[in-house]
């Protein structure tokens, strides 16, 4: 089968893996997945490692559902190592991503899948992609005390970011032509996502201001990214619906009283287009708190 007719089946496989959130719907998508890898690893070469990480974050966040959560982490792991043998930034950030989350929920076990994966790669010989250390020599630097294993999500996310820099900076910033291609820089959306995730978790953590400068930084990268979209396409929705999350967080959570003021304003009126009920109505408490009159809907 050609490598275009085996791409064709690879994304089939994908897009028809839609995990209702039903047991059922996780063991369907999970073997899907299964079956996406198996097409990905006859395609071969960059490709055939950039299809396959998909594939593992598919089948990672299937076994996390189900509860299969050393499964879970072991399939991250593989879909990290897929992702840097591939050469995609893209790959690279969404597989760091699903690490992340494997680790906030399981530290222990994907500190293990972690160990188990440069172990696997040793024996072999070939070389270690690593986790969380973006040095030259790739190594991890994993954790061995509870304090730095409740981090170890975070680290990940860290880990997301520093390598959205790292590809912006060898490619000479968004503006020159090696920014059109995702295998060298991430899509605006995804360093959006990455920088936004981070920051709430900094936040969260009690390191506000740098956590609010990534937000901030998010939310430039989505303005224009809504900019750049076409008129009337899913991406212009899907762009507008994060600038309106993202303003609504940082309103609720800013220091500077106008800026909280100003990003709650906007995100309302976002949310009449974005439909978005829950949202919306958690924004007009915010105003309505900011204007001294928690009893009154803000007007």
């Amino acid at each position: 089968m050609a490598v275009k007719q085996l791409a064709a089946r690879f994304y089939d496989l994908v897009d028809t893996a839609n995990m209702e959130h039903t047991r059922v719907g996780y063991l369907a998508a999970l073997e899907k997945s299964k079956e996406a890898v198996a097409v990905a690893d006859l395609i071969g070469g960059a490709e055939g490692a950039e299809f396959h990480s998909q594939a593992d974050i598919l089948q990672s966040s299937c076994l996390l559902r189900l509860r299969k959560i050393a499964a879970s982490a072991r399939a991250a792991c593989s879909s990290l190592r897929a992702a840097r043998a591939s050469g995609s930034v893209e790959a690279l950030v969404t597989s760091l991503l699903m690490c992340g989350n494997v680790a906030r929920e399981a530290p222990d076990e994907m500190a293990m899948a972690e160990k188990e994966s440069r172990e696997q790669e040793r024996l072999s010989g070939s070389p270690s992609y690593g986790g969380l250390d973006l040095s030259q020599e790739g190594w991890i630097r994993l954790p061995t005390n509870p304090a730095a294993l409740s981090r170890l999500g975070l680290a990940y996310s860290e880990a997301a970011v520093a390598a959205c820099d790292a590809a912006l900076a060898a490619a000479g910033g968004r503006d020159s032509p090696a920014a059109d291609n995702r295998w060298y820089v991430p899509s605006l959306g995804l360093e959006a996502y990455v920088r936004t995730g981070l920051g709430r978790s900094l936040f969260a953590l009690g390191e506000q201001q740098r956590g609010l400068e990534l937000i901030r930084q998010a939310l430039a990268l989505l303005r224009q990214d809504v900019r750049e979209a076409a008129p009337g396409s899913d991406a212009l929705v899907f762009a507008r619906r994060k600038i309106a999350d993202s303003l609504s967080h940082l309103g609720a959570c800013s220091d500077r009283m106008a800026e909280a003021e100003a990003c709650l304003r906007e995100a309302l009126e976002l949310f009449d287009d974005v439909d978005n009920v829950m949202l919306k109505q958690s924004v007009l408490r915010l105003l309505a708190n900011m204007s001294g009159r928690p009893d009154q809907p803000w007007v």
